[in-house]
């Protein structure tokens, strides 16, 4: 059995090395260009530090069959537009390639342990679904560090405009003067206006990128006042004022309810540490749970149980803003 499993193993790794192998050519073609137009724009002021891209980097796999037929699923567009938001340089092949071979992995190193089929699937599931969950915690992450300098830049914003400057300079100032991920964003917005987008469809676009709540009020902000008028600046100031007030209560909430947050961990932990201590100290009495297909069903219901036990209570302390 071990054998069989190194064997798979082997040839797994050595898969994926061919498929490596195949696209290090398309890599090593896109670093030579991106190194070209580099040495030709070197003494362009606009383009000192700051990587040149003429062109927006929709590529979904680096085969060209490949590409075209992920081009056309529209599952592959929304995962793509995931890893944009995380800002990981994969592309959507990759990513599906990387958790197939995680969840082939955790299958196999299930089969090692137990017969039971439904326990590799879970298994299988399980481990396939850890690069996807790593996608998810890089762009939470990275929209976290956007909310948090989001009302530093509508105060920037609103100064440069009470100072006379133009709404589009506003947003190169922002690109300039904060700190990512906010300065990436702002800056694809005032280059997109500036290569002759409407503001309107560079902060809808804007929005598109970084779909949260305090940003769309923001940019619904911007839009009101270009139809109707009024200050800017202004506006700009109450809506930093409310985006700062939302943390606050947010933080409250978060401080009020720690208790139940760890309560519920605490009931969640507590069966599993009471499984696992019981066979220390008595294996002979669990051993009917772990060995027996009876005890797989119990163990499979019990998780089951224990998920959505977990998804009511995260749902009932999950308070809107």
């Amino acid at each position: 059995m071990i054998i069989s499993f190194l064997v798979f193993v082997f040839a797994l790794f050595l898969v994926l090395g061919a498929y490596l192998l195949a696209t290090h050519s398309t890599d090593k073609k896109r670093v030579a260009l991106q190194k070209r137009l580099s040495e030709a724009l070197l003494h362009s002021a606009q383009t000192e530090d700051v990587d040149v891209v003429l062109a927006r980097n929709e590529l979904m796999s680096e085969i060209p069959w490949v590409n075209r037929t992920l081009i056309n699923i529209q599952a592959a567009l929304q995962l793509k537009r995931l890893l944009d938001q995380a800002d990981l340089h994969i592309t959507p092949s990759r990513l599906l390639m990387f958790s197939f071979m995680a969840g082939m992995l955790g299958a196999l190193a299930a089969s090692v342990l137990t017969v039971f089929i439904p326990i590799m699937i879970l298994a299988g599931l399980a481990t396939a679904a850890l690069p996807l969950v790593h996608v998810w915690w890089k762009r939470r992450k990275r929209f976290n560090a956007f909310l948090e300098h989001l009302p530093d830049a509508l105060d920037l914003v609103s100064r440069a405009l009470s100072a006379g400057h133009a709404f589009s300079e506003a947003l190169h100032m922002v690109s300039t003067e904060m700190p990512e991920p906010i300065a990436t964003e702002f800056r694809k917005a005032y280059e997109e206006q500036n290569l002759g987008l409407s503001v309107k469809l560079a902060l809808e676009n804007l929005t598109q990128r970084m779909p949260l709540l305090d940003l769309k009020m923001c940019v619904v902000a911007i839009l009101i006042q270009r139809e109707t008028g009024g200050n800017l600046a202004e506006i700009l100031e109450k809506v930093a004022y409310t985006i700062r007030e939302r943390f606050r209560i947010m933080g409250d909430l978060k401080t009020l309810t720690t208790s139940s947050r760890m309560s519920a961990w605490l009931l969640c932990a507590l069966p599993i540490f009471v499984a696992l201590a019981v066979t220390v100290m008595n294996p002979e009495y669990m051993s009917v749970l772990w060995k027996d297909p009876r005890g797989h069903y119990l163990i499979a219901a019990a998780m089951t149980m224990q998920v959505t036990g977990m998804l009511i209570v995260r749902k009932i302390l999950k308070i809107k803003i």
